[in-house]
């Protein structure tokens, strides 16, 4: 049994060391939770009630049955995210404000109960456990100044399985960082893919060769095709992937590494993969927009809200035995008008030689595109290389202007999420 199996069944009321459940039982207790969900939103939250008023909970009886609700997307959060509480005020215990990358939109925001973070540190607790043992030191490159933000969230789950977390204050400081890896001795590292990368590129350019680090596990953002197995290659370790986003609690779908895919967070979260145009679901094994449904949480639960990422669900059973479905890497987010997304980029510039990082600006001009890099020290200036890719299809930019921003190893500071810049009055992402 995996640690994510007897997690699952202790949330499911099961003996924690037996068999973990088949896919009908944990569809149907899902189900169950789902009723309860939709039960609960149409008393307690404005938006709901008015939403769902011809909704009968009673009549969801199986996955298919999903497709008989309205689905809901970001907007909802922007507009009036506080008709969508079914708490009160007082029991909220953290507010989750967040600007899109390019958007001059009203934020969304996202509420949560002390109930609700801790289921998240309960998965982050045993997710964890894929990768880390007690006793061992987990340095963690996310935000970690807010006592409730994923960083602390993800130490308290390392503590409650009896390790030890270090959240790393700037990673953009990227020799900074190594220094603290170096200096603290950890074994397993977490971070975006961006700063992982980097702290890897520079670990292997100052020893060559296995290091301390024995797991690695990817998250925050799309990690573009090709970075994984670079990160592998460069720090001498397994690497894990995650996806997860605000909405999700943070903590979305983790992988055992035992096979292809991440395993989803099924007790707290019902996914679909949906046909965007339609809302209606598309088979195992099919590309469609990630759609979720929360699962007993109580401040703000989200009924069919749609993610606006690209996901499907990989048929057939993962080699480590667990009946939690697996959602395959997650290629960013949904196509718009055939726009090849920033990870697609990422993974043809981040491979250059040297670079660590970068930034892209534009005007009012599409063609009108700058790139600044950030290069490990001492590495050859990759600029005309550079140019060569975003000027080839599919970006076709013919005279991007590239520069060097920094060669002393720090990277672009933030951890904002990656995205193509718009083109609005040099508006960077």
């Amino acid at each position: 049994m995996t640690p994510l199996d007897r997690w699952l069944n202790r949330r499911m009321g099961r003996p924690a060391p037996g068999p973990p459940p088949g896919p009908e039982e944990l569809a149907a207790w899902q189900m169950a939770r789902l009723r309860e969900t939709v039960t609960l939103a149409r008393r307690e939250s404005p938006f709901y009630g008015q939403l769902l008023a011809d909704a009968d909970p009673a009549t969801l009886r199986a996955p298919a049955d999903l497709a008989r609700l309205p689905r809901m997307d970001a907007q909802t959060l922007r507009q009036a995210p506080e008709r969508l509480l079914c708490t009160s005020q007082d029991e909220v215990a953290r507010v989750v404000t967040l600007s899109t990358s390019g958007s001059t939109g009203a934020p969304k925001r996202l509420f949560f109960t002390r109930a609700d973070l801790d289921a998240t540190v309960d998965f982050f607790r045993h997710g964890m456990e894929l990768l880390a043992a007690p006793g061992d030191t987990v340095l963690a490159l996310l935000p970690g100044a807010s006592q409730d933000g994923v960083g602390r969230l993800l130490a308290r789950g390392v503590e409650a399985l009896g390790g030890r977390c270090l959240c790393c204050p700037e990673p953009w400081d990227v020799p900074a960082a190594l220094a603290l890896l170096e200096g603290s001795g950890a074994r397993v590292l977490v971070g975006t893919p961006v700063h992982v990368h980097a702290l890897a590129r520079l670990a292997a350019a100052r020893s060559p060769g296995p290091g301390p680090v024995r797991r690695a596990l990817l998250c925050w953002d799309t990690p573009p095709p090709g970075l994984a197995r670079r990160v592998e290659t460069l720090l001498g370790c397994a690497v894990h992937e995650h996806w997860g986003m605000t909405e999700t609690g943070l903590g979305g779908a983790v992988g055992c590494g035992q096979g292809p895919g991440m395993h989803l967070r099924e007790a707290d979260l019902l996914v679909e993969i949906t046909d965007p145009a339609t809302g209606a679901p598309v088979a195992d094994g099919q590309w469609g927009e990630i759609v979720i449904s929360t699962l007993g949480r109580r401040a703000m639960p989200l009924i069919r809200y749609r993610s606006g990422d690209a996901g499907r669900l990989l048929p057939g059973a993962c080699p480590c035995g667990s009946p939690l479905r697996r959602l395959d890497t997650v290629p960013g987010r949904l196509a718009a008008g055939g726009e090849p997304g920033r990870a697609a980029l990422d993974a043809e510039l981040l491979a250059l030689a040297g670079v660590l990082d970068y930034a892209l600006s534009r005007g009012p001009d599409p063609e009108d595109l700058r790139l600044d890099l950030y290069l490990a020290p001492g590495a050859a200036d990759p600029a005309r290389a550079a140019a060569r890719v975003l000027a080839a299809p599919p970006w076709g930019v013919p005279r991007p202007v590239v520069r060097v921003a920094a060669r002393d190893g720090r990277i672009a500071p933030g951890f904002a999420k990656r995205a193509m810049p718009r083109t609005n009055h040099g508006e960077t992402s």
